[in-house]
């Protein structure tokens, strides 16, 4: 056990404090907004996937700074445990999360929390799509939006898709010819 003393007078304590006092005070003075830009960019500007994500305030603020509109209070909550070693479906999902930054292989074999979160839109018009964020210790370590459906998908969080039917067949280009009409 390492013990530290120090001799401390009374007025080297009341200077400690009036410094800090006047950092603190000149920080306000000169950067008075400073505060609101930091709350309002974050929904303006997509938020690091480095960031600490503490509380549901901030993983809903995640979610939405890459788009993704989300009922605000997850559908659930739960711990799960990383395999010790990848299948070929982690070998997948993990291929997910390395192109948009982020790699489970550091996690094998770890706990973390994965939070769920309905999508109350997604760009295709498809509904029952989920956000996934697998937390630990406050560290984001995999996310992805996904269908249930048998037909489903799972991709990255930064890969939004455009508004259009993706994945489905174009109806000009069907393999059934359109029906003619008689002369």
């Amino acid at each position: 056990m390492i013990v530290f003393a120090a001799k401390v007078s009374v007025k080297k304590v009341v200077a400690g404090v009036l410094a800090v006092g006047v950092v603190a005070a000149g920080v306000a003075l000169l950067a008075p907004g400073a505060a609101e830009t930091v709350n309002t960019g974050a929904v303006q500007a997509e938020i690091d996937l480095d960031s600490k994500l503490r509380d549901n305030e901030q993983r809903v603020a995640l979610l939405e700074s890459y788009g993704w509109k989300v009922d605000p209070e997850p559908r659930s909550e739960r711990e799960v445990q990383i395999p010790k070693t990848f299948d070929d479906t982690y070998q997948a999902y993990n291929a997910i999360q390395l192109e948009q930054g982020l790699d489970l292989v550091p996690y094998q074999g770890k706990r973390a929390t994965l939070y769920t979160y309905e999508l109350t839109e997604y760009p295709t018009g498809e509904e029952g799509v989920t956000a996934n964020l697998l937390i630990r210790r406050s560290r984001l370590i995999a996310a992805d939006i996904s269908s249930a459906d048998a037909d489903g998908f799972v991709h990255g969080i930064t890969a939004y898709p455009e508004n259009s039917t993706a994945g489905q067949a174009d109806p000009a280009q069907s393999a059934e010819p359109e029906p003619q009409s008689a002369p």
